[in-house]
């Protein structure tokens, strides 16, 4: 039997804080930065700030669940010694199918929105030839792009934060920028009830930061770098964030920033003049292309995974024999992407339709990460001698506080509930039906014996958090 192939534990810190952040210059987490401060104005930093409660309780339960189960997995594998197959599959597909499928789209129009305001090429134009591209790199598994996202993704985040820095310290007030917003009152029109009612769009600046979670199998130590880099992550968006809508704030009028389909690149163009507008033009092109592929690369690998389960269909775990790539999978990212860029496009391309997609992502996404908190509950009272290299700071207090911050979040976006209720039942639909066909009990528990084994067997030995996790395995009794 020939050796299984392993990923090699390279990774330090700054790899897994750099995947962390990656999503903070998304073009949606962007537009979502703008849209905010046109409806709370300068207590957007209240609003970030509560937004970021039960996302920093989200992070302190991933950072445990990594510490437990290091392998390159996601909230599935987490969720099947916790709650069973049915939770697992309706977590990760409720989670980033209908996530890729609302967001994937809107991304590629936004890059499409950039570039017309910038040279003037229709929206629908460009975004088909981003869309393309996509599709084509990762059909061809282009290993260098794969490389090189993350750098790039790190860099755009960097010119990001020097754009609201200097944004923030007035430096475009010598090219001409015109503060319009100084009197502001702190408060917005509507006072406390529009800071807290507006919550749930907030949470999208920080939405995704869990990304960093399948480089476990390739960090040195994932049981600290991965809860810290997710940890101090948070903390560097909302800062960066805060920064760039109180300069846009205080530069750009509210209306334009809420009514604007491409709010942020309005506010970089009145606070630094022409050399913000085309900055944040370049960085939302090069945004929207990243994010699309990253959300290429990794879907169609969860479906390979699932498949290889029973969990979905075979046809996604077939691999292209030349290029050694899933392309079921890709042609059916791609598919979900191209439903949604058509019909934002078709539409107008404007900024409500765009909200009702990211606020529908919103939740379902949210709902994956209540159940990344309530794993840790579970899995904390049914294995409670299971070494945990990290543990979530005071579990019983922060993540029923968390757990509580995201059902609230989601109180506020009741117009979009009917969408997300939709996209859930759909799922919850094909998980109970998929695992009848295939007779698989429907909320068997994966014993976490079984998922440590697994992991052990396929990734490269991990000081301390083997020999530990081998300590208990010899001391466990048929469950």
């Amino acid at each position: 039997m020939s050796e299984i192939k392993k990923l090699k534990r390279v990774l330090g810190f700054w790899p897994a804080y750099g995947a962390a952040v990656g999503l903070v210059v998304s073009g949606t987490a962007m537009f979502s930065v703008g849209n905010v401060g046109g409806t709370t104005g300068y207590a957007t930093i209240i609003t970030a700030a509560i937004a970021l409660i039960p996302m920093m309780c989200a992070a302190f339960a991933y950072g445990e669940l990594a510490s437990m189960l290091p392998g390159s997995g996601m909230i599935s594998d987490y969720t099947l010694p916790a709650l069973g197959r049915f939770w697992s599959i309706f977590s990760l597909l409720s989670g980033y199918v209908v996530l890729i499928a609302a967001d994937g789209g809107t991304q590629l129009v936004m890059g499409g929105l950039s570039m017309n305001s910038l040279v003037g090429i229709p929206q629908p134009i460009v975004t088909a030839t981003l869309f393309l591209f996509v599709i084509f790199i990762n059909l061809r598994g282009v290993g260098f792009y794969g490389k090189t996202e993350a750098i790039v993704t790190v860099a755009m985040m960097i010119v990001f934060a020097l754009l609201s820095i200097l944004g923030f310290a007035r430096v475009g007030e010598t090219m001409g920028a015109v503060p319009v917003n100084e009197s502001l009152s702190f408060l917005p029109e509507g006072g406390w009830t529009t800071v807290f009612g507006t919550v749930g769009v907030a949470i999208w600046f920080f939405i995704g930061f869990e990304f960093a979670l399948p480089l476990a199998e390739e960090n040195k130590k994932p049981y600290r770098n991965l809860p810290y880099g997710l940890i101090l992550g948070l903390l560097s968006i909302y800062i960066i964030d805060i920064i760039f809508s109180a300069a846009s704030v205080r530069y750009t009028s509210l209306d334009v920033l809420l009514n604007s389909a491409i709010p942020h690149v309005e506010g970089a163009r009145a606070m630094l003049g022409e050399a913000g507008f085309i900055t944040i033009s370049l960085l939302t092109i090069a945004a929207s292309l990243t994010t699309a592929n990253a959300y290429t690369a990794a879907l169609p690998r969860m479906l390979y995974g699932m498949a290889r389960e029973s969990l979905v269909p075979s046809m996604f775990a077939k691999i292209h024999p030349k290029y050694r790539t899933p392309w079921n999978g890709i042609f059916f990212t791609g598919l979900l992407m191209f439903i949604t860029f058509l019909y934002i496009t078709m539409n107008g391309a404007d900024v409500d339709t765009v909200l009702v997609f990211i606020n529908t992502a919103s939740i379902t996404w949210m709902i994956s990460y209540a159940i990344a908190m309530l794993n840790v509950l579970i899995l904390r009272k049914k294995y409670p001698d299971f070494p945990r290299l990290w543990k979530a700071p005071l579990a019983w207090v922060t993540l029923p506080i968390g757990i509580l911050g995201v059902i609230y979040a989601i109180w506020t976006l009741k117009p979009y509930w009917m969408n997300a209720l939709i996209a859930m039942a759909i799922v919850a639909i094909y998980a109970l039906l998929w695992l009848n066909y295939k007779k698989i009990p429907i909320f068997e528990k994966t014993p976490l014996e079984n998922i440590t084994k697994e992991i052990q067997t396929r990734s490269e030995y991990l000081p301390i958090w083997d020999e530990k996790v081998t300590e208990w395995l010899n001391k466990q009794s048929p469950r």
